[in-house]
């Protein structure tokens, strides 16, 4: 999406109580989440200290731990 058209985006996003407005807003959310997505991807430490184990929307992570295992672990759901 090119520059005018995200301002004209921007820009309808201020009728809000409409339903063009509300349609706006988030075409402009969605169109603005991408290239955040994708700046945080690169920039991120957690993304560097961690492994990123993608899951589907709703999916709960589940990771056991075996009853032997001494060593302190951590999970870190949200970050980076």
């Amino acid at each position: 999406m090119d520059r005018q058209e995200m301002m004209d985006l921007f820009k309808a996003t201020a009728e809000i109580q409409t339903q063009e407005g509300l349609a706006a807003y988030r075409a402009f959310a969605a169109a603005l989440t991408t290239p955040i997505l994708q700046k945080i991807e690169l920039e991120s430490i957690m993304r560097q200290l961690f492994a990123v184990e993608r899951l589907a929307p709703g999916a709960q992570a589940v990771y056991p731990i075996a009853e032997d295992f001494e060593i302190p672990v951590w999970v870190l759901p949200g970050l980076g």
